[in-house]
């Protein structure tokens, strides 16, 4: 072999080193962040599926991340709604916890996971000037792909194995 082939050859198996162990670092990360929720929900007695759906759907798990709209972290709460529920939006066990008690109060404002959820994601106002679920693309998108990842959550034997080992 040549002395560029070998040296092409050992740029790429570090490339391919660093890629992988970045990977094994952020699935971890999810792994920690996955049950930092789960224990939340169960606390707080929300369902942890739900929990973990909202979460995948608003964030990705990504505790850092910031809408345009300036909704923050993992359950992308508002800054009056985190203030409202006396929590850091920018800390990820606040914002988690501030996240469940607001689905929570939903949930039991409405009887209704559509209805819960629509409000979470279009707010109480338009949930009660529309009667129902708003006619919002977006919020009619945001139930149908919680309600997606829930049913892929529960029949997850990983997630299971998550939530199980959380009680």
């Amino acid at each position: 072999m040549t002395k560029k082939l070998v040296k092409t050859l050992l740029v790429a198996l570090c490339i391919f080193t660093f890629a992988s162990n970045n990977a094994h670092a952020a699935q971890s990360h999810h792994e920690s962040t996955k049950k930092l929720i789960v224990q939340t929900a169960q606390k707080l007695g929300v369902d942890p599926y739900i929990a973990l759906s909202i979460a995948k759907i608003e964030s990705n798990f990504n505790a850092s991340v910031k809408s345009p709209a300036g909704a923050i972290g993992l359950f992308q709460l508002t800054p009056s709604t985190a203030k409202k529920l006396g929590v850091n939006p920018y800390v990820a066990r606040e914002n988690v916890e501030g996240g469940l008690k607001y689905y929570q109060m939903l949930y039991n404002k409405y009887g209704s996971m559509d209805l819960a959820l629509a409000a979470y994601n279009a707010g109480p106002g338009n949930v009660a000037k529309y009667n129902g679920v708003p006619p919002f693309s977006a919020t009619k998108s945001f139930i149908k792909n919680i309600k997606r990842e829930y049913h892929s959550f529960k029949a997850d034997e990983h997630t299971q194995n998550i939530v199980s080992d959380m009680i």
